[in-house]
């Protein structure tokens, strides 16, 4: 029941919030009903029937605290190699959360993915390569130069 009504009071809210401006004003959100959208980030961290998620908007992150079904549906989640998904969470914010030792934090009642992540395809320019090689044959040149000039002073004492 609580979580009905919680759930008509977010489909009513349809501000989205930035995580910065969660953060900024965390006395007048605190314990509100909050939508936010963000990429999901790192992994999911496993707690008995729930879950951790951190999701970054661009301006900054935070700790989603979810039951473990939600998670299902997440396939990527952004690292160097990958765009995570993009996901919309209703929930509540909570500036010093009780149940996580005072720690800033969501509790969310719903997600919903946006917009799927994606893996990043990196290109090396053959440049960097070519510089590579360069600087690698310098540096040996450099080390048996020295190491010639080292020998011939040793000769001439």
């Amino acid at each position: 029941m609580v979580l009905t009504i919680l759930s008509l009071l977010l489909t009513l809210q349809t501000n989205v919030a930035s995580i910065n401006e969660l953060i900024k004003n965390s006395h007048e959100y605190d314990n509100q009903a909050i939508i936010i959208e963000a990429e999901v980030i790192l992994e999911v961290l496993e707690r008995d029937d729930f879950a951790w998620i951190n999701v970054n908007d661009g301006s900054n992150a935070i700790g989603v605290y979810l039951p473990i079904e939600m998670t299902q549906e997440l396939k990527y989640f952004g690292d160097y190699n990958h765009v995570g998904d993009t996901v919309r969470i209703e929930g509540i914010f909570s500036r010093n959360c009780e149940e996580h030792g005072g720690e800033i934090d969501i509790h969310a009642t719903s997600l919903k993915i946006i917009a799927p992540g994606y893996l990043v395809e990196k290109n090396v320019s053959p440049w960097k390569f070519i510089g590579a090689f360069i600087g690698f044959t310098l540096s040996v040149i450099a080390l048996f130069a020295y190491r010639n000039s080292k020998k011939i002073k040793k000769e001439e004492e």
